[in-house]
């Protein structure tokens, strides 16, 4: 097996040295032959023995990886656009190995943030590619479930926990190690300032511990300029030493090698690190430690250590000579803690390793199977959607904030959302393409149909993202869905909105199957009627970019059970679906019964009834059932009984107030669309007097209509 290592720019950075070291180790145990790619690869060869390319050389590369079985990326952090310019030649190795069809793997990587739409998408194609990621974080593994990336992922640890350290002798009296570095502070301002101010920190901090514990500070550094490398933290440590009022060394060895770096780091009484391989030196020697931020990456590794109070950031330093000594002074507890954690993580590497010699000697982690668009059937309509758009990631939103751990996802796709939720949950989902279906032990697709599918467990979360237009029996469906939530469980269920701007006219956008034709009220009374109480409606739009100003618009004064709902006004054309959020509880009544009531002649139980359950629908209806008691107040029983039956049939995704109550069909003049309206109805005695008794019966008390003419009077003789 022949393994090419890519993306390891400098060993002069004695941390990608660590991680490099640990990589060409463990694969070599499994019998792999190792070359590298380096930016610098006369260091490479120096310090590991191995043969190296110049990543510069793309034809020598391109030959490189054509004759490899693997090629593996370095661990590290380059996978984000802070250094932009450098984003799009790291993901160019990737694109060379799937043109030559050589299987790639992203090994220990922090991934993320990105910043441009463009790096997202571009690394999210590289990502999707790759036979296995193992990323180092959990910052990481968010980043690449919001990316939605279908290939198969792990959460590990950062390569270097296993890398070599050699022994070396304790030094007389407390030692503090200490690791800085020259940083640009992208995007906050003055730079050199924020450099100064980080640099007096740390001085202050150092001339604390000697004062404190008598002992003494010693500069490493995990940068030099050996064979040309651009870093050098000898250069900040020096202006450091020059700031502190007590003496520190500075160790000046250029070519000092990563194994003895380590083996210093680890001969210290305590550690004060930016570099963060320094603090993973420090800390798997069970040296306690306190930490600079100056990526996410050091705050997810002190994270990792359950040490969360020990770091600051590099452009906010205040506090850290506090922080430092409080850390000393319980350091024995902190190194206790920090063992325990270690160990852990430590076994974690191991495993990390033993994944990555199963990808190189071809037993490759479970990855779907590579249909795309052209196929025919619904294989091919399937995989379109295996991407985290807008709705997808609001759902998962949704799940994470408000769910359990086992969930149910109607119509799923390629269970895009169980990879974005992650391993925490038991994922399980339902789709009708059989290239999708997966199986292991907290992540399961299976093939079938909504409408055929049958509950054979209770879950926390059922999601029906996108589905439900498919669905022949409805009513059956909603069902079968509270059959299977635990009680109080949560439904996030969306809605295709037929009046978007797309489909208002004449549905030109529409799949040749969708069956659904409901209307948000007729979709709230059938939730209800099932036993799905809903909490709120949301709106969602289309795309996978940032949410547009959909999410923005502006609200009404109406209240759904305490919760504000959107106005029905741009938001109905720009909304691609309604997004229900339901919990589980008794089933109710549904339009039936109303219907019931009023053919019989029982208004008064109608009206209750009808005014009970039209508080869960959009506003427009609620208006009708509004207008309906108040015409059983005058004693104008039809037109009350026509207003009920009608308030489930409106639409209610009208642009503005004067459309709505325009369909309403009575005399309707509108004084004021923000403030309230006027009603002319035939007897003024009448309605003012049965709309006290009204009111107090609280039949209508958050009524917009009833509320308004009661406040202002408004009605005309």
């Amino acid at each position: 097996m022949k393994v090419l290592i890519t993306d390891s720019f400098c060993s002069s950075n004695r941390g990608d040295a660590a991680i490099l070291d640990a990589m060409i180790s463990g694969l070599r145990q499994g019998g792999a032959s190792v070359d590298v790619v380096s930016h610098f690869p006369e260091v490479a060869r120096h310090f590991h023995g191995v043969p190296a390319l110049d990543d510069r050389d793309l034809v020598g590369v391109a030959g490189a990886i054509a004759r490899s079985d693997l090629v593996v990326s370095c661990g590290g952090s380059f996978l984000h656009d802070l250094y932009a310019p450098n984003l799009n030649p790291r993901l160019a190795t990737f694109h060379l190995a799937r043109r030559a069809g050589v299987p790639y793997v992203i090994f220990g990587q922090s991934i993320g943030p990105f910043v441009s739409p463009l790096s997202r998408q571009a690394t999210r194609e590289v990502l999707d590619g790759a036979a296995w990621i193992c990323v180092r974080d959990e910052a990481s593994a968010r980043v690449v479930r919001e990316l939605g990336v279908s290939a198969p992922m792990r959460q590990g640890v950062d390569a270097a926990v296993l890398g070599r350290a050699r022994k070396v002798p304790r030094g007389a009296g407390p030692v503090l190690g200490v690791t800085v570095r020259n940083w640009h502070f992208p995007g906050q301002g003055d730079a050199a300032a924020l450099q100064e101010q980080y640099e007096r920190a740390v001085a202050e901090a150092c001339d604390a511990f000697c004062l404190h514990t008598g002992g003494s500070v010693r500069f490493l550094s995990n940068c030099t300029n050996y064979g040309g490398y651009r870093q050098d933290d000898r250069v900040a440590a020096r202006r450091v030493a020059a700031l502190m009022a007590r003496d520190a060394e500075v160790v000046e060895t250029a070519d000092l090698d990563f194994a003895t770096l380590r083996g210093e780091c680890g001969a210290c009484d305590f550690f004060l690190g930016t570099r963060m391989h320094s603090l993973i030196f420090a800390t798997t020697a069970g040296v306690p430690a306190v930490g600079v931020a100056y990526e996410q990456k050091t705050y997810e590794w002190m994270r990792q250590l359950g040490c969360t109070t020990e770091v600051v950031g590099i452009e906010a330093p205040a506090g850290l000579t506090e922080i430092l000594m409080e850390a000393w002074d319980h350091r024995a507890v902190l190194a206790a803690e920090v063992s325990r954690q270690v160990a852990t993580m430590k076994a974690a590497a191991r495993e990390d390793m033993e994944g990555l010699l199963a990808v190189a000697s071809g037993a490759r982690p479970e990855r779907h199977r590579a249909v795309r668009r052209g196929e025919k059937g619904w294989d091919g309509e399937t995989w379109r959607f295996d991407l985290a758009h807008r709705r997808l990631r609001q759902v998962a939103d949704i799940v994470v904030g408000e769910g359990g751990g086992a969930v149910l996802d109607l119509g799923c796709s390629t269970g895009l959302l169980g990879r974005m939720l992650g391993p925490a949950y038991d994922y399980h989902g339902l789709d009708i393409a059989p290239s999708v279906a997966t199986r292991d032990q907290r992540f399961r697709v299976e093939t079938g149909t909504i409408d055929d599918w049958q509950p054979t467990r209770t879950y926390d979360v059922v999601v029906a993202s996108g589905g439900l237009e498919y669905v022949e029996d409805l009513v059956a469906t909603l069902a079968k869905v509270r059959g299977c939530l635990r009680e109080g469980g949560l439904a996030v269920l969306t809605l295709f909105n037929l009046a978007h701007f797309s489909r208002a006219v004449n549905h030109g956008s529409r799949h040749p199957t969708w069956t659904l034709e409901a209307r948000p009220d007729d979709f709230a009374l059938m939730l209800r009627e099932a036993g799905l109480r809903v909490q709120r409606v949301a709106a969602t739009s289309v795309g996978y970019g940032p949410a547009p100003s959909v999410s923005e618009e502006r609200m009404t004064e109406l209240e759904l059970d305490g919760l504000v709902q959107h106005a029905p006004e741009r938001l109905t054309r720009l909304a691609h679906h309604w997004v229900f959020v339901c919990r589980a509880g008794a089933t109710d009544a549904g339009p039936q019964r109303i219907e019931a009531e009023l053919l019989v002649g029982h208004m008064p139980e109608a009206l209750r009834a009808a005014v009970a359950q039209v508080r869960e629908l959009p506003w427009a209806a609620r208006a009708w059932s509004d207008l309906g008691t108040l015409w059983h107040a005058v004693g104008r029983d039809d037109n009350a009984r026509e207003a009920l039956l009608r308030a489930f049939d409106l639409d209610p995704t009208r642009v503005d107030v004067q459309e709505n109550l325009d369909a309403l069909g009575v005399d309707v003049e509108v004084n004021d669309p923000e403030t309230g309206v006027m009603v002319q109805p035939d007897n003024d005695a009448a309605w003012r007097s049965f709309m006290d008794q009204l009111l107090d019966q609280g039949l209508v008390a958050t009524s917009k209509v009833v509320a308004d003419l009661r406040r202002r009077k408004r009605i005309a003789a």
